[in-house]
């Protein structure tokens, strides 16, 4: 069954518009598809469903699109920080925040080695540590606080319901 639920459209418009805003405020101080997978881990998705992850491997596409990146990075990125997420429901990790913050931490971490070495080694273009290392800890840093906005809007939804 497809999962259209009033409160998953609404984050669905939000990832919509959030990408569609990389024309705009592209920056390599600042990447807009970092921000969609943090709001994407830090969601509370009610339940599994196949629709949930197609949905995101088009709102990956349509990030590749735009952003000119290679087909399927975005899309990866947006049904890894899923993938864990759930992961993290199925293994009952409990929904503490710091734990949740700390494994958000070690992904950023782990991708931010990918992507440096990536492109230090592969295309043999040494860039700045400091300047690719800027929009991980941009998203690092906005954790907390889209955590509290996203936890008020679900909640708020849950009381209304």
């Amino acid at each position: 069954m497809i999962d259209f639920r009033i409160s998953n459209l609404i984050f669905y418009f939000i990832l919509i518009f959030i990408i569609s805003s990389n024309i705009v405020f592209n920056s390599i101080y600042f990447d807009l598809t970092l921000i969609s997978c943090l709001i994407i881990y830090v969601l509370r998705w009610n339940e599994t469903n196949w629709i949930i992850c197609f949905v995101l491997f088009l709102l990956g596409i349509y990030n590749d699109i735009l952003v000119s990146t290679p087909f399927g990075y975005a899309s990866s990125l947006f049904l890894c920080f899923y993938l864990i997420d759930r992961l993290e429901n199925y293994l009952s990790i409990p929904s503490n925040t710091n734990i949740r913050f700390i494994i958000f931490l070690l992904l950023m971490l782990i991708l931010f080695s990918i992507n440096y070495f990536t492109i230090y080694f592969i295309y043999n273009t040494p860039i700045s540590l400091f300047i690719n290392i800027i929009p991980f800890m941009a998203v690092i840093l906005l954790y907390y606080p889209i955590d509290f906005i996203i936890s008020f809007i679900q909640n708020k939804y849950v009381r209304i319901k």
